[in-house]
């Protein structure tokens, strides 16, 4: 999955407000990615989006893929993350590139929500609670 230079500049930054900055980027991410999966309004793929200057992230960093946590359990999210991203489409998501192409896209959007909607000092909780509650 491939971030832009962006997405890349607004980690840090929503992880601080979320008191997430010693933490994996993949947690940020996964924050965005359903910031976006919340919003009703329709995603607009058709939208280029410019990954030059970003990173790219193996799906098993997002989403867990193969993954199991410390104590032997499942923590692959991928079936699960597919499911919502194919809730939201209300299409089949039938492959992991597929999934990887709607993961960037609702990534770059979930980021471009944070970014807009909060600024260093922001409270991203009671944002939260404005938004979405």
């Amino acid at each position: 999955m491939r971030t832009t230079a962006h997405t890349e500049l607004q980690i840090p930054r929503i992880a601080k407000l979320l008191g997430l900055e010693k933490e994996p980027r993949w947690l940020t991410i996964r924050f965005a990615i359903f910031i976006s999966l919340s919003i009703d309004d329709e995603l607009n793929s058709n939208e280029k989006i410019d990954f030059k200057d970003g990173k790219t992230y193996q799906l098993d960093v997002i989403t867990g893929k193969g993954k199991v946590d410390n104590q032997g359990s499942q923590a692959d999210y991928t079936d699960m993350i597919a499911l919502f991203i194919a809730n939201y489409e209300d299409k089949k998501v039938n492959t992991l590139r597929g999934l990887e192409l709607k993961l960037e896209e609702h990534c770059e959007r979930g980021f471009n929500i944070l970014a807009s909607s909060l600024n260093d000092n922001s409270n991203i909780f009671e944002w939260l609670k404005q938004e979405f509650i």
